[in-house]
Order: C-alpha cells, then structure tokens, then sequence
C-alpha cells in the first residue's frame, strides 16, 4: 500500500483500491478530492484472503467510514473472497465498490451476495465516483442520527408443523395495517417454500430474507425495496424462496443489524418462522420483543410446547418475551386452558376461535379474512392487535373450553 497515501489523522471517509489498474487509482483519487472529508489512503496490489491479510494504515482504522474498490478483471474468485474479508475486517463501516470492464448479470448477483454496495464499468466516471462517494458518506451520517429500536419485533414460532402459524402471522399482520394503520413488515422466515405470499395472493420474488441478511453491508431503503412486495392492503413482505435452496448461516451480528435497520424503518415486523432452526434460534428470540409459540389444543402439539417451554426457559431474557398462543380453539376442544396451562407450566395468552371454512376460502383466494369480517377469529384477532398497539398484554384469560380431560404426566 503506497501510492498517494494522503496524510489525514482522522478521516470522515478513508477510500483505497485492491488490485485496481491506474486508471481506477486515478480516478479514485480525482473523486476523493471532490468529496469533503474523503481521504484516497492507498492501494493493495494483491487480493485479500485468510493467508493474505496486509497492515491497514493508521487512517483507514480510525475513519467513521471506509471505501474499498476492488477489481474484478484479474481475477473474480479472489475479488469475490477479498470483498468477504473485508466485510469481516471493517465490521458494520465499509462500502464495496466492485469494479469491472464488464458487469454481466450472473457476475453483479455475485457481487451483492458478497456485500458489494455499488459497480462501476470502466473507464469509471470520476463525476459519478465521486457522487457514490457523497452517497456513502451521507448515508452514514443519516444512520448515525436516525432514532434507533423505534419499532417492534414480533417472533412466532409453531410447536410443530400445522398448527397454523402463517395463518396467524398473515392475519395479525393485515389487522395491524387495516385497522391501525401500522408500517408493517411481515418475514417468511422459512427457508424454503413458505407459504406467506401465496396466503396474500402475491407473486413469488427472486429475492427473500437470506439474501437479505447477506447484504447487510450495503443495506438501505433502495436495496430493501427491491426485497420487499406490496401487498394491496398496504402490507410489505419479504417472502420466502419458491424453490428448494441453501440457507444462509446468518450470525447474531447479521441479525442484530438487519433488525435494527428494520425496526427504524416500520412500526412492527413480523417473522413466521421455525423452531426447527436451531442455528438462529437464539439471535431470533434476542432481537425480538415478543415471542408466539403457537399451538393447537391436541395432545401432539401441547407435548411439543411444554418441551420447548422448558428448553426456551432456561434463559431469562426469553422467557421473559415468550408468550402461547393456541389456535383453532372450539367448543368441542377436550383440553381446557387450565390443564394446558398446568401441564406446560406457562399461561396461554390468546386462544383463537377455528375458522375453518372461511379461512381455507381465504387461503384459496389469495385473500386474508377482512378485519371488518364478523366472527370470533376476527374478534381475537383484533384483540391480539390492540394488546400489541396499546402496548399491553391480552389481560382476559384466553377462553377455552371448559371439558375435563386428562393430559399427559
């Protein structure tokens, strides 16, 4: 690293190259002249990896923000790791520009899943550089002043598969909107093939919540509105893969980021999701402020609450969020909530009346039960809504038949 490194304590903004030819050195340097408080503090000759990690300057370390240019042409399996070790070193402070003499469309997918935040073509436009760089830098200042954890995080899980919890999920979601006129953002959180979109009669997207997590260095409204559908309800979801595909291993830091950057931007966000993903679990249940597990009132899915109760109650933080709901609650229910209470030692916070019919007609529509719809589903829906609106907890004892039946030991 030592061409033009330019002498500067502590820079707003430190900008450098990897691997870049000298046009793109010369360019970075012109741009960074434009742009108050950007530094070009050098290039790297070599690509970056596990083996190849090079001192840093004393500028680049101590800058609110940095730049990284890499250099697509010499070789793109090593710019790809380059720019994934990067995002490691200049955690939550760096913007990738990938930079290339041509940006096909599999190449630019790939750049995004590494974290790139913009690409350039060559001959780079130092105008247009330099506005990327304002970009970036305005971006930062943006987010430093921007109201933190102003919405909330709200988790359902089922305690088993079938219990209905996307149905639930879609439905407190449109009743947020419809009849609160709440900013609301509903995430399948299944890693493939979930059912959230197809529930709203939505059309599938290529992009879904994974993908998202990966590109959290480069996470803005411009990029999550691209994630993002429109329901017409006014409802934004981020749906889930409509194909078999690998999950992304996403980290807590990943999670505690996206979510922060999501809870500015809506008053609720939703997850339907899965206790069956033991590897984010945890970061799920931490970032959240309130988490369903849902059940129905049968023998199977109660056995599976209690063990999940006790194995989520072994950390304060959740239990201390944790709430059950149990769904499809009929008069003819053989377990009432006092025993589901005693038998999984946890209070049931909604019980929500079976509205089979209606709602498999819903499902098959593409549309959800209107909140102004008259029944008891509705009824309870709406009271859940109101509890988490009012910022209270549902203080009627869920109603649920009054039949004795002996639950398991």
């Amino acid at each position: 690293m030592n061409k033009n490194i330019v002498s500067m304590d502590s820079p707003i903004q430190g900008i450098f190259s990897v691997c870049a030819s000298t046009d793109v050195v010369d360019a970075a340097i012109e741009a960074s002249l434009k742009v108050i408080g950007s530094t070009f503090s050098g290039e790297f000759h070599e690509y970056i990896s596990a083996d190849k990690r090079p001192q840093f300057s004393g500028p680049l370390k101590s800058a609110n923000s940095c730049v990284a240019l890499i250099d697509f042409d010499q070789n793109v399996e090593l710019a790809l790791e380059t720019a994934e070790r990067l995002k490691q070193i200049f955690v939550k402070r760096l913007n990738i520009v990938a930079v290339a003499a041509k940006m096909d469309a599999g190449l630019l997918l790939r750049t995004m899943r590494v974290g790139c935040s913009e690409y350039l073509t060559k001959p780079i436009d130092v105008d247009e550089l330099a506005a990327t760089l304002t970009r970036f830098q305005n971006d930062k200042i943006v987010d430093s002043l921007s109201p933190r954890n102003a919405g909330k995080v709200i988790a359902l899980f089922g305690a088993k598969g079938g219990v209905g919890t996307t149905t639930l999920s879609v439905h407190l979601a449109i009743h947020l909107v419809r009849t609160y006129r709440k900013k609301v953002l509903l995430i399948d959180h299944q890693h493939e093939l979930g059912h959230v979109a197809l529930y709203l009669g939505l059309d599938s997207s290529q992009y879904h919540f994974d993908e998202l997590v990966r590109n959290v260095d480069r996470l803005d409204m411009d990029l999550l509105s691209g994630f993002v559908i429109r329901h017409t309800s006014g409802l934004d979801v981020l749906a889930s893969p409509d194909r078999c595909s690998i999950p992304h291993k996403a980290t807590h830091d990943e999670m505690e980021r996206v979510m922060e950057f999501l809870k500015r931007e809506y008053d609720y966000v939703l997850i339907d999701s899965s206790l069956s993903y033991k590897e984010i679990l945890a970061p799920i249940i931490d970032i959240s402020d309130e988490v369903y597990i849902v059940s129905t009132p049968d023998v199977a899915a109660l056995r599976d609450v209690a063990r999940h109760v006790e194995h989520l109650s072994l950390s304060e933080s959740a239990t201390a969020k944790l709430k059950i709901a149990i769904n499809r609650s009929t008069s003819d229910d053989a377990v009432t909530a006092a025993q589901i209470e005693k038998a999984v030692r946890f209070p049931v916070s909604i019980a929500v009346p079976n509205n089979y019919a209606d709602l498999v007609r819903a499902i098959n529509a593409g549309e959800p039960v209107s909140p102004q719809h008259r029944s008891s589903f509705t009824q309870e829906l709406n009271k859940w809504a109101n509890a988490l609106v009012s910022g209270g907890f549902l203080t009627e004892k869920a109603k649920m038949p009054t039949k004795k039946f002996a639950l398991w030991s």
